[in-house]
C-alpha cells in the first residue's frame, strides 16, 4: 500500500515557506516540509537525508524506497537501479513475490510459472496456486499441462484424464477397456467377471469374428441374430456357410447349423451332404464350383 504523499514524503523539516525546505520539497501548511510528487525522502548518503525521485524498473536509484514507492516491497535497488528482488517477478510494473503450483498465495500475480502461455498460467485459489482448468501441474509446480481425451496427445499418464486410459504417445484405451466413439471415452469390457452391460461396444472382446457379433441385450452380452457361441470360454462367431470364405473352423456352419471346416479359405461341411442351397446359391458360389463340390461329396461318401 502506498502511503499518502503527506506521510510517505514528509522530511521532518519544520517550515514556514518553502525555501526552508529541502531540494524538491515544499511547505505544507506553513507548517512542515514534504516531498513533491514522485519523491520519497530518504538517506542520500551517510551524513544526509533528501527527496529522492522515485525509479522504476530499470531506473536509476541509490536507496531501495525508491523502487518500493513504485514497484512494491520485493523490489529492490540492485547495482544503482530498480529490479525485482530474488524471490519476486516483475508483472504490469509491479513487483510480486514469486510462487509455484502448490505454494502459498495471496493474488493470481503471486502465481507465476515463466513467459505467458497456456502451460503457464496459474491462479490464486482458497490461499494456494493452482492450475486453470482443466490442466494438472508437472516439472516440481514450474508447469501446467492441458488434460488430453481419448486419441489426443500426450507425455505422460497423468495426461490422460479419464477411466481405462494409458498414455503410448496418444491417450489409448488400456487392456480390458474399450473405445466408445460416441462420448469419446474408454468402458470397461465384459468379461466373466464383468457381466452387467450398458452398451454394445463393451461386448466386442467376446466376438470371435472380426466383425463385431456379440451385442448388449437386456443388460448382458449375446450372440448377434446371424452369430452363434462357439469355444472354451465361449466366443462369438458370424456364421459363414458351406462355399463361403473363411478364417477359422469356428466360422463354418451349414444351414441345419451342423458344425462345418475351414478349408482352403472356404467352408465345407463335416458331417452333412452339401447342395446348392448349403453354398449360398449362385452369390455364394459359381455354379460350376458348386457341381464340383458336390460331386467330390457323393464321390467321398461312395
Amino acid at each position: 500500500m502506498t502511503l499518502p504523499n503527506s506521510l510517505n514524503g514528509r522530511t521532518g523539516n519544520i517550515c514556514s515557506v518553502d525555501l526552508d525546505c529541502p531540494d524538491n520539497a515544499f511547505c505544507r501548511q506553513s507548517s512542515y516540509c514534504v516531498c513533491k510528487n514522485s519523491f520519497v525522502y530518504a538517506a542520500v548518503n551517510s551524513t544526509h537525508k533528501g527527496c529522492l525521485k522515485e525509479a522504476r524498473n530499470g531506473e536509476e536509484c541509490i536507496q531501495h524506497i525508491q523502487c518500493h514507492s513504485t514497484m512494491g516491497v520485493h523490489s529492490e535497488c540492485s547495482n544503482g537501479s530498480c529490479s525485482c528482488a530474488e524471490n519476486a517477478h516483475l508483472e504490469t510494473d509491479r513487483c510480486y513475490e514469486t510462487a509455484v503450483i502448490g505454494e502459498r498465495c495471496v493474488v493470481d500475480q503471486n502465481c507465476y510459472l515463466g513467459e505467458p502461455g497456456p502451460e503457464r498460467e496459474a491462479f490464486c485459489v482458497r490461499g494456494y496456486c493452482t492450475c486453470q482448468l482443466q490442466f494438472s501441474p508437472r516439472d516440481n509446480g514450474t508447469r501446467c499441462v492441458r488434460d488430453a481425451a481419448l486419441g489426443e496427445a500426450c507425455e505422460d499418464e497423468l495426461q490422460c484424464a479419464g477411466p481405462g486410459l494409458q498414455c503410448r504417445g496418444t491417450c489409448r484405451c488400456r487392456p480390458g477397456w474399450v473405445a466408445h466413439t460416441d462420448i469419446n471415452a474408454c468402458v470397461e469390457s465384459a468379461t466373466r467377471d464383468l457381466l452387467l452391460t450398458v452398451i454394445d461396444v463393451q461386448c466386442e472382446s467376446l466376438s470371435g469374428s472380426e466383425v463385431p457379433a456379440a451385442l448388449c441385450l437386456g443388460g448382458a452380452c449375446s450372440c448377434s441374430y446371424d452369430a452363434r457361441a462357439v469355444g472354451n470360454p465361449p466366443k462369438c462367431w458370424r456364421r459363414k456357410r458351406p462355399g463361403q470364405d473363411c478364417d477359422v473352423d469356428e466360422e463354418c456352419v451349414s444351414e441345419e447349423d451342423e458344425p462345418g471346416y475351414c478349408l482352403a479359405g472356404r467352408c465345407t461341411c463335416k458331417t452333412c451332404s452339401p447342395d446348392a442351397r448349403d453354398f449360398g446359391g449362385a452369390s455364394a458360389v459359381s455354379p460350376p464350383l458348386a457341381a464340383i463340390l458336390v460331386t467330390a461329396a457323393i464321390l467321398i461318401r461312395h
